[in-house]
């Protein structure tokens, strides 16, 4: 396992390091916004189920992935519709997971055959630095075993997943909470899961809701 500390090590560098495995199908942890996730290419299946074998995380639960920039939505959602577009364009970046259909690249992995695909633009930082190098879709599970809580510390991630390729060290992760869930396959969009991003925030966009 490569741990790479971002606070002595040249952090592009470093970056453009983790995209080069994450393109070779290896398995690369980072520092999100509540705590640390576990990356791959998100279009890569076997890349895909190897973090469904990590985690111990069952199969018909689909996995949430980033992306460096909206312009990129396009090429894993499908249909993506008027509600759809303004939630891409008023609450991203930031901290908010939105629900699309998926297109036809996306593995029956990774959507656990929902058909459907749940998409983050970070805020500026490591996953975001991460996202952009890649230039696609990142898978942004949180890097724990299902039914334990998130680790916020590198040290922990080494720990329990001694199979990861590399740590991207970014110190410890804040916690909770973590990211807000809207599905945008509906109309109008449903709050699935309430996060960092309020109820309140989302209405002053949909007020509907």
């Amino acid at each position: 396992m490569r741990i790479i500390d971002l606070k002595k090590e040249d952090p592009e560098k470093a970056t453009l390091e983790a995209a080069r495995a994450l393109r070779e199908g290896k398995l690369v942890a980072y520092p999100a916004e509540s705590f640390y996730a576990i990356g791959a290419d998100a279009m890569n299946e076997d890349a895909v189920r190897a973090v469904f074998a990590a985690k111990k995380r069952d199969p018909g639960k689909p996995l949430p992935v980033i992306v460096g920039d909206t312009g990129l939505i396009g090429r894993f959602a499908a249909g993506i519709s008027e509600g759809a577009g303004k939630a891409v364009k008023e609450l991203f970046p930031g901290p908010v997971t939105l629900i699309f259909h998926a297109s036809g690249e996306a593995p029956s992995a990774l959507t656990a055959g929902t058909g459907k695909i749940a998409i983050r633009v970070p805020l500026p930082g490591v996953a975001s630095r991460l996202a952009l190098a890649f230039g696609g879709a990142v898978t942004a599970t949180s890097a724990n075993i299902s039914g334990l809580p998130g680790l916020t510390d590198p040290e922990g991630v080494a720990a329990w997943f001694p199979n990861i390729f590399m740590v991207l060290d970014g110190g410890v992760t804040p916690g909770p909470p973590v990211s807000t869930i809207l599905d945008t396959t509906v109309s109008p969009p449903r709050i699935v899961r309430e996060g960092a991003l309020s109820k309140d925030a989302i209405r002053r966009v949909f007020p509907e809701i």
